[in-house]
């Protein structure tokens, strides 16, 4: 199948939801142009019954059968643009609804090649682009398809000949059709790739706003944008010039036809061959034909630009994840997780190993530290419990069964994650919460609040739960989002917690409510904790520590940090010093 006829049956299958409303709006566009094509017809009885044996008697009824013709074509028009336009924004809405669950379906190594702005564009942009090509866009049409077609008609049965004279102008058009569509498309495609460039310059730098103004970046930022908007115009210019040239051709060729008519319709009306009323409605009807296949010209531009949307929506749309939501569960979940000869590079970075063939076992209810220096690999390590990437070889096992071999929900619903920059949703500081459990109680959430020592400062605030936190949390001090996220993990009642560095970025009085939150957190489950400050993690069951993607030690704080030779002991000392 080729990538055309692809294509246009990905559009067709938008519209299947929609099929009812659809045929009723092309019902009403039939009747619309059926109307329209009336009146040519009654001007040329008009002019060949009425004016010329001056019948004044039957000037009314004509009048009446245009006042009806058009009237019934207004009330037509509005409801098929109506019931298309709808349509078209309720196929959007779900086509939306589509993309964003499957963009959220992806394994998270898509989202390290797909940049967040790129894919805001693909909701929001190409989104638009396709909502106009099927609802308006396909309205207005099939409409002028209609138009031709039934001006056609009738121009043959008014006169075959000039009919066939005419006919001499559509191979042109339609090479011109083909030719500039194809154009148009490429064009389009390009387009929608640069403004979502430009998508991705504005979502860094508003996401980032504070990094921009502590370093006076404003101007530049704006000048980035301004560059991937100026490449995005390079090919919108293009794109609009070749549909301005197609329209050019279209619109040359059909009223150069009405020129030729006038010439040659006037002969045959001077040698009797022709009455006046004949030539009249046959040019209506060029002109009728000639005004649409010009408005099919700027509509075909749009349906490329759609076509060139599309390709860029159903790519995520058909892309299927790397990672099913497929495999077993574990009844009775007691923790055992064992780590053999891992392997790991991440699949942006291919050629760099940052895992080489790490052993490690973890006891069910132990507390397991990691430490080392940064890029060791720690938090890559923790990254694959949950399944986020997948070990390049080697094997992660869970009670003994393969991680790969359990469902990834299920898997992700026994973990609870806690990181040293917690990002809350921008909503309330309930529904932040409750986000651990969304059908947890009132009660349940107020009790996981008293818990993480988040209680005291929620209830300072005049809304309490309901005040709101603002965009990932930035209303709140670092210690009041940690504990905030506590809770969150609290609520969820994980059965294994990763805790990845979770206080370092905190005050004294805030880490001292913090890890006493957290050691609340930590009872009776099986936690994995990634440290910088070795003084938080003295109590861990067993340290492990990380050197370049190796565990080249392992073993209690008392012990570790009298081996001098060791590493745990370096790195003791850097922050004793």
């Amino acid at each position: 199948m080729t990538m055309n006829r692809t294509t246009w049956l990905r559009l067709l299958s938008l519209t299947r939801s929609e099929t009812k409303p659809l045929l009723w709006g092309l019902f009403f566009l039939i009747v619309s142009s059926a109307a329209g094509l009336a009146y040519p017809q009654l001007t040329r009885w008009l002019i060949d019954h009425v004016l010329t044996p001056k019948r004044l008697d039957l000037l009314v009824y004509l009048a009446f059968g245009l006042f009806a013709a058009f009237l019934i074509q207004g009330v037509t028009s509005s409801l098929r643009y109506y019931l298309f336009t709808l349509s078209g924004e309720r196929i959007v809405i779900r086509l939306r609804a589509r993309l964003y669950k499957q963009i959220l379906s992806q394994e998270v190594s898509f989202f390290d090649f797909n940049r967040t702005g790129e894919l805001m564009s693909r909701l929001a942009s190409d989104c638009t682009t396709l909502q106009n090509a099927v609802s308006v866009n396909v309205s207005m049409g099939l409409r002028n398809v209609g138009t031709v077609i039934g001006g056609m008609a009738f121009m043959f049965y008014t006169s075959w000949r000039l009919s066939l004279l005419m006919l001499i102008l559509i191979p042109p058009v339609a090479f011109a059709a083909a030719l500039f569509g194809k154009r148009i498309r490429q064009f389009s495609k390009e387009a929608q790739s640069s403004l979502a460039e430009a998508s991705i310059v504005a979502e860094e730098t508003i996401s980032a706003i504070r990094t921009v103004k502590s370093f006076v970046q404003e101007q530049d930022e704006v000048s980035r944008y301004q560059g991937s908007m100026e490449e995005a115009l390079l090919f919108v210019k293009k794109r609009i010039r070749a549909t301005a040239e197609f329209i050019s051709v279209a619109m040359i060729a059909g009223f150069g036809a009405i020129s030729f008519v006038l010439w040659y319709g006037g002969r045959e009306v001077i040698l009797d061959r022709m009455s006046a009323g004949d030539i009249t409605q046959f040019l209506l009807y060029l002109a009728l034909v000639a005004i649409s296949v010009g408005s099919l010209g700027s509509l075909w531009g749009d349906l490329m630009s759609a076509v060139g949307a599309s390709q860029r929506v159903f790519e995520i749309l058909e892309r299927l994840p790397a990672v099913e939501d497929e495999g077993s569960e574990i009844a009775n979940l007691k923790g055992l997780i064992e780590f053999k000869n891992v392997h790991f590079s991440y699949p942006t970075r291919k050629d760099m190993e940052v895992l080489k063939g790490l052993n490690l076992q973890i006891q069910p209810g132990q507390m397991v530290a990691l430490v080392g220096s940064s890029g060791s690999g720690k938090s890559t390590l923790a990254g694959l419990l949950p399944r986020f990437y997948e070990p390049t070889s080697g094997s992660i096992a869970l009670d003994g069964k393969d991680l790969s071999s359990l469902k990834p929900s299920w898997l992700r619903g026994q973990i609870g994650i806690v990181s040293q920059e917690p990002v809350l949703i921008s909503s309330t500081i309930e529904e932040n919460i409750r986000y651990g459990n969304t059908r947890a109680t009132d009660q349940e959430v107020e009790t996981a609040a008293k818990a993480a020592n988040a209680l005291d400062f929620i209830q300072q605030f005049p809304e309490k739960f309901k005040t709101r936190v603002g965009e990932k949390g930035l209303q709140l001090s670092g210690g009041q989002k940690q504990r905030v996220a506590i809770a969150r993990a609290l609520l969820k009642n994980p059965k294994l917690l990763i805790l990845d560095e979770a206080t370092s970025n905190l005050d004294t009085a805030s880490e001292h409510l913090v890890q006493e939150a957290l050691q609340r957190l930590t009872k009776g489950r099986t936690t994995l904790v990634i440290a910088h400050r070795l003084s938080t993690i003295i109590d861990a069951d067993v340290i492990f520590v990380v050197h370049e993607g190796h565990i080249v030690q392992s073993g209690k704080h008392e012990d570790l940090a009298t081996n001098k030779s060791g590493l745990y002991f370096q790195l003791l000392q850097r922050q004793i010093n």
